[in-house]
């Protein structure tokens, strides 16, 4: 089993576990969400998909663990990321996996004390572009194929019940000079406080 997928098998585990914990938003919080993402890219100059001049879109799949603090019931901090994977067209026609994340601290508000709430979140920190077949060098950070630059994210959502929310996030990245990268995720996602 690689680390992805074992890394999201904990955090599940996790996040469902602590669904017993008393309730307020106040104190440490552990989450993990699931949904599909729409990606569209620009200017990206990158050997293993060809020159783009045009802008690209496509369909994936993203989600969104996050491990954070609130601060009260209407105020937290997370640390999240926001990866969305999907495949391309190479320009030479071969499929190539592409995993496009933002990996950000977030600010999240949440206009009532508890459930059902909306809230409202604001993100900034790194975006990424990547060929899947990173993940397995060591030296990622450092590989030809991994592309990374500012990352910024704004997000809205609801939470129905204590536990559940929906999101809505959208984010922009640059992971190139003259390229820009945006993203938008719809995230069911399980929160334990």
């Amino acid at each position: 089993m690689n680390k992805a997928k074992l890394t999201v098998l904990i955090m599940l585990i996790t996040s469902t576990s602590i669904l017993a914990w008393d309730g307020e938003r106040k104190g440490f919080v552990l989450g993990l969400g699931f949904g599909p993402g729409y990606d569209v890219y620009n200017g990206i100059q990158w050997d293993a998909i060809g020159s783009d001049e045009d802008s690209n879109a496509s369909w994936g799949f993203a989600a969104s663990p996050k491990i954070g603090y609130a601060f009260n019931n209407n105020t937290a901090l997370f640390y999240t990321r926001y990866p969305l994977t999907y495949n391309v067209k190479s320009s030479s026609g071969v499929d190539v996996g592409i995993i496009s994340c933002t990996e950000a601290f977030q600010l999240v508000y949440f206009l009532e004390d508890q459930a059902p709430s909306l809230f409202f979140g604001l993100g900034t920190g790194i975006g990424y572009f990547f060929d899947q077949e990173v993940m397995a060098e060591p030296s990622m950070n450092y590989s030809p194929n991994s592309l990374k630059g500012l990352g910024l994210m704004a997000s809205m959502g609801f939470e129905p019940f204590k536990h559940i929310t929906t999101e809505l996030a959208i984010h922009y990245r640059a992971p190139q000079k003259d390229a820009s990268v945006f993203a938008f995720s719809l995230l069911v996602s399980a929160i334990g406080f």
